[in-house]
């Protein structure tokens, strides 16, 4: 879009993915539970396989609606910050317009680019109202999409609602989980660290 649309489909576009990114979550996870979850398990009876209303495949499609526009909003503006100078060069040595975005233009913003996926998916594991409404509540170990299933952010809510000792089993395992949650945020800070220091010392 930044690089190949044009301006009139930019102008109208641009908008669009702002407000689809400032949508509060509560609203997308109200959208999946009256419409993707009955959708997918209406779609499932008519193929003759099982889909519950409230399935881990809905809650992904609707959090995937979410966190695009999100990070395509922030890249396209990241992208639009990358130096004119650059283009300029690349064209002025002979490069056509798609060895210019894949050499030169898309290696300046990856730091950005991968700040901004970063952001989306931090969102994306801390999310709660969307897998509690489209996905179900109950702890579901399991690999299939097709199944009702809960995340690690819905069960610290479910296990701190109400007073609670803070030395019991349900306090303890709350902060059990937070400290997974932390961990997994670490780990995913760590990897776009080092995506950033490789890619930037192409351009010190």
């Amino acid at each position: 879009m930044t690089e190949y649309a044009s301006e009139g489909f930019r102008a109208s576009v641009k908008p669009v993915l702002e407000i689809l990114a400032g949508i509060p979550t509560v609203v997308y996870g109200f959208f999946a539970a009256l419409t993707v979850g009955v959708f997918f398990r209406d779609m499932g009876d008519a193929i003759g396989i099982r889909i519950v209303s409230e399935s881990a495949l809905a809650a992904g499609v609707v959090m995937g609606m979410m966190i695009i526009p999100f990070i395509s909003s922030l890249s396209d503006d990241i992208i639009m910050a990358v130096p004119q100078s650059l283009r300029d060069a690349s064209y002025g040595l002979g490069a056509t317009k798609s060895e210019t975005v894949r050499k030169v233009i898309l290696p300046a913003a990856l730091p950005g680019i991968v700040g901004a996926v970063l952001l989306a998916v931090s969102r994306a594991i801390g999310e709660t109202m969307i897998v509690v409404m489209a996905a179900g509540f109950g702890a579901n170990l399991t690999i299939n999409p097709l199944e009702s299933v809960t995340t690690v952010t819905v069960q610290i809510v479910g296990l701190l609602v109400g007073d609670q000792e803070f030395d019991s089993a349900k306090t303890l395992a709350a902060f059990a989980l937070a400290l997974v949650l932390f961990l997994i945020t670490l780990c995913l800070n760590v990897i776009a660290l080092v995506v950033v220091r490789k890619y930037r010392e192409k351009y010190d």
